[in-house]
């Protein structure tokens, strides 16, 4: 017959074991590879966009390239990497419409179009077009769609077509010091 174990030795044990159940994802992951995303290496030091800091694209990329070790320069001639917003537009058009004939779900597109040349002139990224999609469902009877939600879709799929662009930049050739 096995006796039971004294309050004073089960309290450490249920600790380690509430250790070992919570510390087992964390070397899970680990084990596979996983890695949180950090900086991005980026093959150049010193970026231009012609694209004002006050504008949304142009302050969340410039944002997103200093955390990643570049530096924006004001002349174009003191960059190794030159990025041109050809267009950029939001748009928005009826997905679904309900029994009434009134919208039900509205699909978001935000299209852009950039390229990126060197210090040369020369195209690194050729004229690119990027769209990303959003669906947004309206909930009111009048068919009335919740416009701070819609601005937070377009800001998210902002953030993510800098995210795409940085990983394109990302695996561009090194490029050489300017003189």
């Amino acid at each position: 017959m096995t006796r039971p174990l004294a309050p004073s030795v089960r309290a450490p044990l249920a600790g380690r074991r509430r250790l070992l159940v919570a510390g087992l994802p964390a070397l899970l992951a680990a084990g596979c590879g996983f890695k949180l995303r950090g900086q991005t290496e980026l093959p150049f030091k010193t970026f231009h966009s012609p694209l004002p800091a006050s504008s949304q694209f142009g302050g969340e990329l410039r944002r997103s390239l200093r955390t990643n070790g570049a530096t924006i320069v004001e002349r174009r001639e003191d960059a190794q990497v030159r990025f041109e917003l050809l267009g950029e537009a939001p748009e928005r058009e009826i997905a679904a419409l309900s029994t009434s004939g009134r919208p039900r779900e509205y699909q978001l597109r935000y299209r852009i179009r950039w390229q990126v040349r060197d210090a040369s002139n020369a195209e690194l990224i050729p004229p690119s077009e990027m769209v990303l999609r959003r669906q947004v469902t309206v909930l009111d009877v009048q068919g009335i769609v919740n416009e701070e939600e819609v601005l937070l879709l377009y800001r998210d799929m902002r953030i993510d077509a800098i995210q795409q662009i940085l990983r394109r930049l990302a695996v561009l050739p090194p490029q050489p010091p300017l003189p």
